[in-house]
């Protein structure tokens, strides 16, 4: 007769190791989270128009830190002046979400869920103007 709990001790190793790894991931994917909830605030990103009529800092979220308006604003009609100063917003508000995406890649590696999402909510929640300046 064989006795029926033969090799329940390796199991249940088996499972004690297994249940080690999947704590020791989810606590790396916290301390990796944490890391990058900690980036949200400190993320900033500048753009600047061709000759520097503005300047735009933003951070993550599309928070704007510092709009400044350099001397060749004022060559610039008021109408001209504001499509300007929402395009290089535009472009600070798309700059700073990138680089929290890439902070993202940077944490979690480029092909994640995370990091992936994060890309796709840079491009399309804040697309670029498609000017050549940043």
């Amino acid at each position: 007769m064989t006795d029926p709990f033969a090799g329940m001790d390796a199991g249940f190793e088996d499972a004690r190791r297994q249940l080690s790894e999947i704590r020791a991931k989810a606590h790396d994917n916290k301390r990796r989270a944490n890391a990058l909830a900690d980036d949200v605030d400190a993320i900033t990103a500048e753009a600047r128009s061709p000759r520097g009529e503005v300047v735009v800092e933003a951070g993550v979220g599309g928070r704007l830190r510092a709009v400044t308006f350099g001397p060749a604003a004022q060559n610039l009609a008021l109408d001209a002046l504001g499509v300007l100063t929402l395009q290089t917003i535009a472009d600070a508000q798309h700059a700073a979400m990138a680089r929290l995406a890439d902070r993202g890649a940077e944490l979690f590696g480029p092909e994640s869920d995370i990091a992936v999402s994060m890309r796709r909510d840079a491009d399309q929640g804040y697309p670029r103007t498609g000017e050549p300046w940043s």
